[in-house]
């Protein structure tokens, strides 16, 4: 799915010809900017919360070992080591990932990078163009002050989140009885 086809959509949804027509040239300005804005934060929100982007890479630790800045892609959260097909177990410093191996696989999380126009969402298989676009009509909506009509588009969002069947249930702590 691209950039633009995801803004375009949003644009239909909110009825603003005039920003369909301005997301058709090659350079973004103004409301085409906001949008364009509003999809970087919905698409880095759907990766953060609900869908991560995962990435497996093979790497040699360096006395045990492996800092941060030696991934491909800043990671966000480390899910997994292994070595020879076996979990590792590992822990998390400042620095980097320790672990009691010489080299490993490690399967880590990430953050997408910001996007241009002309560029393609890193989301793809249960995120559909439409599903981001509802995303972006409502924090739209939102950032021109629009609420009342953010918070339908909102409702929408997380309906098709559901459907998609990626979003995540909130955690619910039983009441304490006191006996």
């Amino acid at each position: 799915m691209t950039v633009r086809e995801v803004l375009t959509l949003a644009a239909s949804f909110l009825d603003e010809k005039d920003l369909a027509s301005a997301l058709a040239g090659s350079s973004v300005t103004g409301e085409a900017e906001t949008l364009l804005t509003c999809f970087n934060v919905v698409e880095n929100e759907i990766a953060l919360d609900d869908y991560p982007l995962k990435r497996t890479e093979t790497f040699a630790f360096q006395s045990g070992t492996l800092p941060f800045s030696d991934f491909s892609v800043p990671p966000v959260d480390v899910c997994a080591v292994r070595s020879g097909g076996q979990r590792l177990a590992f822990t998390l410093s400042p620095d980097g990932v320790l672990c009691d191996c010489s080299s490993a696989e490690v399967t880590y999380s990430y953050a997408p990078k910001k996007k241009g126009i002309g560029d393609s969402s890193e989301l793809g298989g249960k995120i559909s163009p439409r599903l981001m676009a509802l995303g972006v009509a409502s924090e739209y909506c939102f950032v021109k002050g629009r609420t009342e009509e953010g918070k339908i588009w909102g409702v929408k969002y997380r309906e098709a989140l559901k459907s998609a069947g990626i979003l995540r249930h909130p955690l619910s702590v039983r009441s304490r009885r006191w006996a």
